[in-house]
């Protein structure tokens, strides 16, 4: 098989499948493995990513079809030759040989045309432009107009392009060729807008495919953005037209495997003629037989965008819901005469129309009618609709215009386009006009969406509107024009808020649920199973695993919520089960999935958390019933999330740590509502809280789910370590010591200690009663009897009824223990059983010592002590103590509940205990002892052979051992010793680290010092030892040096040879061999000792420091939620301790059998009396009150963060904006700008210093003149610096010379005014500054020098002033944001965006700003120099000018000084120089600085103004890119002129 796919390893594996599936297919009776296999090939493709090139032929060729001339009709009269020109546009020579002739009618495609498949279908390969994507094309005929070619159609869309199902459809049209006149900022506001629409609501954008006019600048979109290749962007084109069409057509030559096309786009094109554009993802070229022929496509195009809308029906209907076709919307930009008929045609298929004011021709045609024209409400009999009707005192002005635009078009044209406009505006709702600095401006993306509210809005559709803003994700929209209107039933909203879930908008949730939608009504298990199908998950981690657990597990790879309950159940350890797991639930579900899930915000947060969306998860959470098991749960999910994730070989950290913080989030919610119900409420209620089974979760309480999930800091607060200090004390007081308890467990001095009194119960309140009464009443009749008076009248009756009512209202509510309540308290605390098993254990371990130290007294085999008997009976007990233990674990089934005890490493020590003391007590009954020759008994021999007595000696200290080493649990009581345990344990994983570094070393050393010892030695038993044990010995100081040399004497004789009583020194001196071998030998003893003794045992000295401090500092934790480990199983212990637990299980194992034999099951036949009933409501109701206590508490930190951020942002401002009153110094500084006068803030931005040397101020010629300067290079620059041939040009520009206005020019003569130098001078009462922030300047020759040098010309050059001249340049910012409005970051810092004008002299961008006139405040100049350079103030009209000072005065009021000083600026000279005042603006928010309409000024310096954001590439005047770099340090923004290469980051700005 041949298979041209270029990974060789993928075209192996599906070269095989495809093998075998041909075997299957030739083998008889293998027609279900045949099928099986088809669906095993296509599932192999997908998973392979084969799909999309696998050999397509077949399909296209089969289903697409194109339009062929079959009739040739002269398009002239002349003589017919092979150039000739037929009606199709083709010659003679491009028709097949022998096709017919006809002279005598028009070419008519329908008539002489014929169908053919289609020759042209793959993907192109634009080989002239870079970086650009491979799109997908496919030739057609133009009749694809009926339904089934549709549907055709739709599936080449959606099977086999494989296009995500779109949201919305974005049809742009307009003009196709070049934009001309069109301001800049209007062109760039479309793109950021189009593709900010398009990214949000996973848009398909249309055009017309060519790279020219809107098609072209759709495609600049589309490049430009930094998420364009993931937007469908369709090209729906004339195959007439395409440029090199011939390249993209298959011969019969052509092989299948040919799927890439070459095509070529920088030949010369003729007018007829276009290129597609490489920016598009797909094309359908619409062929109808001709070439060079415009417009062949647009009922195709038609036709096509209403099947997308009528196919792509949303999902987010609810039964019995309202079902929406696709939403679609037509852009205009620019246009001729035919985008005003699309325009209308459009709309009057209902289909709203965007226009796009200011990009001239059709479009502000359009726009312009709209300003002329006034609303009218038409009544035409049956129903009212809003319109739109032209003023008649405007008819006249807007045909000029129309005659103006299109004067090449004959009157009666002219006449229809005015009458089009006039229908076009009886669709009011249908018709908007986009103005770019409209006083409602919200930006292009939100008017896009707008206009198709407008739209839907025409016979109320609510429903429609709301789903447009909530896939825009636009709250404020929805709330402002729909939600304040409208009232929605409970199948609406349920609609609402399914298609809210479903495209994580977490605002429209949180509102529409606000709204009381009624969640439990709405999540019904069918549905929590559609949307665990239907969402994807955000990431690649937990949940696509999930995704192929599914299709692994089913035939349609859909999630079942069994397999949720399984993830669950992983994910808890075993100790939760599910519902969902359960087969009562899975058996019936059919029948019960249609039933309301029990909590289904609780549900709703773990599908939140596996689904990766945790700003829902946290919204849900806020309503849930079990907040803080749900908050438990989701911190488990998320924290296996991030592990997952960090596991992966291509880990993302910062998704993992992300992730890791969410989990940490969700155990602060859950621990902060507990401590909140600790504070709030009594003892009785927050221990219920606690304690309470949660049937939501297995019946598990808050601190069972809270070991499963491992929530350590959850399980270390107050609430829970009160509650286990209690439940540590049982019914024993808690002022008791642990002396006390162990003074007294022998009986009866139990009795001694204080216990908790117990509630009394009804009956015993009752029976106190009845006793108090019949004393009372004895007393009384004694009374009577010494008295001598009546017992019986009515006085003493009623005396007696007002005594027992006393009586009964004094009943005790609690009473103390009796001695058999006392007994039972004491023996069944935890805290007792401790102290008893400590005891028991303690006397064991020193028992058993004694029996593994002392020798045997009896030589008779089997034979057993007192001792041995009694470590047997303890050990035995332990058996069915330890079987106890795993039982009582939380997971459910036997195998995770012996995983589950077998995580703790001492309970592996006991098992491992008990099989060897067993194996030890067996070899012992069945072997001899030892006797010796004097006929003593030993142990086992000292000498001779190895015997059974030796190994079951061995295997009795072994496990000695583990017995002893199991002690060390018991000390985790202890608050000191527990975390000195826990650092053991944490340094043996260190220790076991350290130690396989050091076998290699060792292993290295032992080798090599063998091979030198011993050359000719064969390998032995001792080799082991000399490899191995040597050089271990080695590193805790045990050298052995003579051994050493005595080996190497040893190791160095040869066969027969003595070389006993040879001296080392003599052997070494007369042998060569043995010297350079011990010598080698002496050399890797040094390296070894070096770096083992040395570096690796300091390196895990510096380990265990590191461990011993991380632990220290979380000491009280660990031990914490270690002790809460100890409690739990202390609780769960038998009363009685080895070995009397015997007793225990004996008697349990009785009563198990009594109760088989009578009832005949295993199970408790007996009626177990219902533990107190808790009011589960009431709980709920506590625990819902805490949660609001904690989120008002964390909603009123959130301000008071917020509120002390914004005061030290106003307490910096002003430190660095503080207003200097400097009256001496001139009128330009009475409103100047400080950096402060902090000294360290100066010195941190010591590595942004402005350049001393002149680097700009020496370019020669000089700026905008052909004046050359005299030539120096940098080390000449200074004054200091003799040059005695120096001889610069003296230059002023004539047009300054020539102005006599002494306050715009300083006079030619600078003698004239020497007196006035190095101080603020006064001329006609206005004040000027001369004075230089570089301090006093020196005067030669009455001229002012430049304090910083030479410049290789003398004069003023085009400056106005001697000496310096003060300029102001207002820097106005904001941060820098990506298409969907989130900032974008660098390196974890902002990015600026700057107002920058570029410069028609210097072909440079520049800040804008210009000189300070006399008298002017720096404000003012400011404010005026911005509104001249970049807001086009000067030529505006009086009103746009007040508006523009407006908002100046409103955003231009504050800011920060980032600069004043000298600029080294190509106007300066020898003896006049620029120095500036730059001053920053910042918007944060980007919304104030938005409205600025930056325009340029004809009569200005600049030929275009416009944000930019800050890039290393930009091409900046003079010296400002480091006042720039000022502004980065000043705002802590990412500064990309002192990096070489960076990389964009976007992420969502809180």
């Amino acid at each position: 098989f041949v298979f041209y796919y270029d990974r060789a390893s993928v075209a192996l594996v599906f070269g095989i499948n495809t093998y075998t599936q041909l075997l299957l297919k030739t083998s008889p009776g293998t027609e279900d493995q045949n099928v099986a296999m088809e669906k095993s090939d296509s599932s192999l493709r997908k998973r392979l990513n084969l799909e999309k090139h696998k050999p397509v032929k077949n399909w296209f060729e089969e289903n697409i079809d194109c339009r062929q001339c079959k009739t040739f009709v002269p398009a002239t009269s002349v003589d017919v030759t092979d150039d000739t020109k037929c009606g199709c546009g083709y010659s003679r020579a491009a028709h097949p040989s022998g096709i017919t002739m006809e002279t005598s009618r028009k070419w008519d495609f329908r008539k002489d045309t014929t169908v053919v498949s289609t020759d042209a279908y793959g993907r192109l390969n634009f080989i002239n432009e870079d970086g650009h994507q491979q799109p997908s094309f496919v030739k057609v005929a133009v009749d694809y107009e009926t339904p089934e070619k549709l549907r055709t159609i739709m599936k080449l869309l959606e099977s086999k392009w494989e296009l995500p199902e779109p949201n919305l459809l974005i049809s742009v049209t307009g003009g196709a060729k070049e934009f001309k006149n069109v301001p800049p900022q209007i062109l760039e506001e479309f793109k950021r807008g189009l593709m900010k629409a398009a990214k949000s609501t996973n848009a398909w954008v249309i055009t017309g495919g060519t790279n020219s006019g809107v098609m072209k600048l759709v495609g600049d979109a589309v490049r430009g953005s930094t998420f364009g290749s993931n937007i469908t962007t369709i090209g729906i084109a004339s195959w007439g037209i395409v440029k090199n069409k011939d390249s993209l057509t298959r011969t019969p030559t052509t092989k299948p495997p040919v799927s890439v096309f070459a095509y070529p786009t920088k030949e010369p094109t003729l007018d007829a003629e276009a290129y597609l554009d490489p920016n598009h993802s797909h094309f359908l070229l619409v062929d109808n037989g001709t070439q060079h022929k415009y417009g062949v496509e647009i009922s195709m195009r038609g036709a096509v965008e209403g099947a997308i809308v009528e196919h792509y029906r949303n999902s987010y209907n609810i039964p019995g819901g309202e079902s929406f076709t696709l939403p679609m919307i037509c852009i205009l930009v620019e246009g001729g005469p035919n985008s005003i008929a699309t325009c209308l045609s459009t709309i009057q298929n209902g289909n709203p129309v965007l226009v796009l004011a200011g990009s001239k021709r059709s479009a502000d045609l359009i726009a312009k009618a709209h300003s002329y024209s006034k609303q009218i409400i038409a009544y035409d009999g049956k129903k009212e609709t809003r319109q739109r009707v032209l003023l008649n005192e405007y008819k006249d002005e807007l045909l000029l215009d129309i005659r103006k635009e299109f004067a090449r078009l004959p009157e009666e044209k002219q006449l229809s386009i005015l009458r089009s406009l006039e229908e076009l505006l009886k669709f009011d709702d249908l018709l908007t006009v986009y103005q770019m600095h409209g006083d409602n401006n919200q930006g292009f993306d939100n008017a896009i969406l707008i206009a198709m509210i407008r739209a839907h809005g025409k016979g109320g559709a609510k429903m429609s509107q709301m789903m447009l803003a909530i896939t825009w994700d636009r709250i404020r929209i929805a709330e402002d024009l729909i939600l304040t209107r409208h009232d929605f039933n409970t199948t609406e909203l349920e609609q609402l808020l399914r298609a809210s879930i479903i495209q994580t908008r977490v605002q429209f949730v949180k509102k529409i649920l606000d709204f009381e939608a009624d969640m439990k009504h709405y999540l019904t298990y069918h549905e929590l199973t559609n949307l665990y199908n239907t969402m994807q998950p955000k990431t690649q981690t937990l949940g696509k695993i999930m995704f192929v657990k599914a299709s692994a597990r089913n035939r349609s790879g859909k999630l079942t919520l069994r397999m949720i309950g399984e993830l669950m159940e992983e994910l808890m350890g075993g100790t939760y089960r599910s519902e969902f797991t359960r087969s009562a639930f899975n058996a019936a579900y059919e029948e019960r999935k249609h039933d309301q899930v029990e909590n289904p915000y609780d549900e709703m947060v773990l599908f939140a958390c596996i689904m990766q969306y945790f700003d829902m998860a946290v919204l849900f959470w806020g309503r849930s019933k079990e907040p803080i098991a749900t908050a438990l749960m989701a911190a488990k999910v998320c924290w296996h999330l991030s592990e997952f994730e960090n596991n992966k070989l291509a880990c993302d950290e910062d998704l993992a740590q992300y992730m890791l913080d969410m989990g940490n989030t969700f155990e602060t919610m859950a621990s902060s509502v507990m401590v909140q119900c600790y504070r709030m409420f009594d003892r009785k209620d927050w221990t219920a809280i606690l304690t309470a089974p949660r049937k939501l979760y297995s019946n598990l309480n808050l601190v069972q789910i809270a070991q499963a999930v491992s929530g350590e800091n959850f399980l270390a607060e107050s609430p829970v370590q009160s509650y286990l200090n209690h439940t540590w004390m049982g019914n024993i007081h808690h002022s008791t010591s642990m002396t006390k308890i162990f003074l007294c467990f022998v009986p009866p001095l139990f009795v001694l200690l204080r216990y908790n009194k117990k509630d009394t119960t009804l009956a015993e309140r009752q029976e106190w009663e009845r006793l108090e009464e019949e004393r009372i009443t004895k007393k009384k009749g004694i009374r009577s009897l010494v008295l001598g008076a009546p017992r019986n009248n009515a006085g003493d009756e009623e005396v007696a009824m007002d005594d027992r009512s006393v009586l009964i209202g004094q009943a005790p509510n609690r009473r103390k223990l009796n001695f058999k309540e006392s007994f039972k308290a004491y023996y069944t605390s935890p805290a007792t059983k401790f102290i008893l098993h400590f005891m028991t254990y303690l006397i064991f371990l020193c028992i058993y010592g004694y029996v593994v130290i002392s020798k045997p007294v009896n030589p008779i085999a089997g034979s057993l002590t007192s001792m041995d008997a009694l470590l047997f009976l303890w050990v035995l007990g332990q058996v069915p103590s330890e079987w106890d233990q795993v039982m009582k674990q939380n997971p459910k089934d036997l195998r995770s509940k012996l995983i589950y005890h077998f995580k703790d490493v001492f309970n592996v020590m006991d098992v491992l205990g008990i099989v060897t003391f067993f194996v030890y007590f067996t070899l012992k009954i069945i072997t001899s002892p030892v006797v010796t020759d004097d006929g003593n008994v030993a142990r086992y021999p000292v000498s001779g052979s190895f015997t059974v007595v030796n190994v079951y000696c061995l295997i009795n200290i072994f496990a000695f051992a583990l017995f002893a080493l199991r002690f060390i649990q018991i000390m985790e009581v202890s608050p000191k010793i527990g975390p000195k345990i826990i650092m053991i344990g944490k340094m043996m994983i260190d220790l076991a680290f350290f130690i396989f570094l050091m076998v290699i070393f060792l292993l290295t050393y032992g080798v090599c010092a063998q091979a030198l010892q011993f050359p000719n030695h064969e390998v032995q038993g001792s080799t082991i030892y000399n490899i191995i044990l040597r050089p271990a010995l080695n590193v805790f100081g045990e050298i052995g040096l003579e051994d050493l040399q005595a080996d190497f004497l040893e190791g160095h004789c040869l066969e027969g040879e003595d070389c006993g009583d040879d001296d080392l020194a003599s052997s070494l001196q007369n042998d060569q061999i043995r010297s350079v071998h011990y010598y080698v030998l002496q050399i890797f003893m040094f390296a070894y000792l070096l770096f083992v003794n040395i570096l690796l045992v300091n390196l895990l000295i510096a380990i265990f420091s590191n461990t011993y401090e991380t632990i220290e500092s979380e000491a009280s934790k660990l031990w914490k939620v270690q002790w809460c480990s100890v409690v739990t199983e202390f609780k769960a212990r038998q009363p009685l301790p080895n070995p009397f637990s015997l007793i225990y299980f004996v008697v349990r194992f009785v009563q198990w059998v009594i109760r088989v034999l009578k009832c005949g099951k295993c199970r408790e036949c007996v009626t177990v009396p219902d533990p107190v009933e808790i009011d589960y409501y009431s709980l709920c109701m506590q625990v819902a009150e805490a949660r609001e206590e904690y989120q008002v508490k964390t909603e009123e930190d959130d301000v008071r963060g917020d509120m002390q951020r914004t005061l030290k942002f106003i307490k910096d401002t002003l430190v660095n904006s503080a207003v200097v009153s400097a009256n001496t110094k001139g009128v330009s500084r009475a409103f100047s700008f400080s950096v402060g006068n902090d000294n360290d803030a100066e010195k941190e931005v010591g590595d942004i210093k402005n350049p001393d040397i002149h680097v700009d101020s020496i370019r020669s010629p000089y700026i905008g003149t052909s004046v050359k300067r005299y030539p120096i290079t940098v080390n000449n620059v200074p004054w200091e610096v003799s040059l005695p041939n120096y001889n610069p040009t003296d230059y002023t520009d004539p047009e300054i010379t020539q102005n006599d206005n002494i306050l715009e020019t300083d006079p030619n003569n600078p003698s004239d005014i020497s007196d006035d130098f190095n101080k603020v001078s006064q001329v006609d009462g206005h004040q000027i500054d001369r004075m230089s922030f570089c301090g006093k300047y020196p005067l030669a020759n009455h001229r002012p020098l430049n304090p910083k040098g030479r410049t290789g010309l003398i004069g003023r050059g085009n400056l106005e002033r001697w000496g310096p001249n003060h300029t102001a340049e207002p820097i106005v910012s904001r941060w820098s944001r990506d298409a969907l409005g989130n900032q974008t970051f660098i390196e974890g810092k902002p990015v600026l965006e700057f107002v920058a004008v570029f410069l028609k002299e210097s072909k440079k961008w520049s800040i804008p700003g210009g000189p300070i006139r006399p008298g002017e405040a720096l404000i003012h100049a400011l404010k005026r120099e911005f509104g001249e350079d970049a807001l086009g103030e000067m030529e505006a009209e009086a009103c746009e000018k007040s508006r523009i000072k407006e908002m100046m005065a409103e955003h231009l009021a504050l800011g920060i000084a980032v600069y004043k000083g000298y600029v080294d600026d190509p106007r300066n000279t020898d003896n006049a120089w620029i120095e500036s005042h730059a001053i920053n603006y910042h918007d944060s928010l980007g919304s104030s600085f938005a409205r600025f309409p930056l325009k340029v000024s004809s009569s200005g310096e600049a030929l275009s103004v416009q944000w930019l954001p800050l890039d290393r590439n930009l091409d900046l005047y003079g010296n400002h890119e480091w006042i720039l770099e000022k502004v980065c340090w000043h705002r802590q923004a990412y500064n990309p002129f002192s990096v070489t290469s960076a990389r964009y980051i976007p992420v969502i700005d809180s």
